[in-house]
């Protein structure tokens, strides 16, 4: 018989524990240099985009090839035990080799997209739309005009008696801040500004102006850039309304800004003779369509305009952006005068 002492079933045991610390160890070291991060120390920021209906291989290696995780096989084989394969989104992502697949997988299934923010003030005209988003590197500059002359955009309905061609969308790029993913089109990014008009739009007081709605849009792009003050936006647009109700010219310096590539100090007789369906000096009625993308405030003003007697109104000297308005040409002169024109 042979006999075991106690010493040897102790020693037995601190080997066995030091045989599972050593697999445990190598277990460890394993799944940190598959599932771990790629360099821990570099934590450089990446822009990954995955696009819509990428399969779980691609992400994968295009992870890999960007250097953002060791092994796409791996992270294929981390995915399928978590029972997340399916899971991830389509995006545009920050992402770092520092982060574990863990880390990642998280990002991608909740997604937490990259996005650029950009603001379009009010009475932005399409070119000036266009500079924004060619700046910030979201469209890039042809495509931009490729969606706005060729695009149907049958959704939207107001855009049914727009006309066709490089002015089509002009009014209805809603000025406001967006936030938008790095991969999305012009298109998407359009379609965007085409949404926020339309629920604005859809907001609007019941329409008092006796216009139609496509008048109505170019009637408050004008009162956009004429107007300064919010509270004078009603009154500005009773002008208006008070001079196509009574077929008089509405001679609004805006219209004929906007035939000119850059804003000018002074408009001059010359410029009121100029032949152009947006030249309200020289044509009755409204502009030919819109010169701007009027805000909420101006939308509002033509819906609902102000009841006045006024046919007139000149600008203020005092840096206060409000007018006098005068409802006889002999008061607008007397304004004028007593303001130094």
């Amino acid at each position: 018989m042979v006999k075991i002492g106690t010493k040897d079933i102790y020693k037995n045991k601190k080997s066995l524990a030091l045989y599972l610390l050593i697999i445990l160890f190598i277990i460890w070291l394993i799944f940190n240099g598959l599932f771990g991060a790629n360099n821990i120390n570099n934590k450089d920021i990446k822009l990954i985009s995955i696009k819509s209906g990428s399969s779980t291989i691609s992400i994968a290696k295009t992870l890999e090839k960007e250097g953002i995780i060791t092994n796409a096989l791996a992270f294929r084989a981390y995915l399928t035990f978590n029972g997340i394969e399916s899971s991830l989104k389509a995006g545009d992502y920050k992402l770092s080799p520092s982060m574990t697949m863990k880390e990642i997988s998280k990002a991608l299934i909740n997604g937490q997209t990259y996005t650029i923010s950009f603001t379009i003030p009010e009475g932005y005209t399409l070119n000036e739309i266009c500079n924004v988003l060619v700046e910030k590197d979201l469209v890039d500059k042809e495509e931009f005009w490729q969606v706005v002359e060729n695009e149907p955009f049958t959704e939207f309905a107001f855009l049914q008696n727009a006309p066709q061609g490089q002015k089509r969308l002009e009014g209805f790029l809603f000025p406001d801040t967006y936030e938008v993913g790095k991969s999305m089109s012009a298109k998407q990014i359009i379609t965007v500004m085409l949404k926020r008009f339309e629920n604005v739009y859809n907001s609007l007081p019941e329409m008092q102006s006796g216009l139609s709605p496509w008048d109505l849009i170019i009637l408050a792009s004008v009162v956009e850039k004429e107007a300064i003050l919010d509270e004078e936006r009603p009154i500005i647009a009773s002008v208006f309304i008070n001079r196509l109700n009574t077929n008089m010219k509405l001679q609004s310096c805006a219209t004929l800004q906007y035939l000119f590539p850059e804003r000018k100090d002074k408009i001059y007789i010359e410029d009121e003779k100029i032949d152009s369906p947006y030249n309200t000096y020289k044509n009755y009625g409204l502009p030919k369509g819109p010169i701007c993308s009027p805000g909420e405030a101006s939308l509002i003003a033509a819906s609902k305009p102000e009841v006045t007697n006024y046919f007139y109104f000149v600008a203020k000297k005092d840096g206060s952006g409000g007018h006098l308005f005068s409802t006889t040409h002999d008061e607008h002169v007397k304004n004028k005068r007593k303001l130094g024109y």
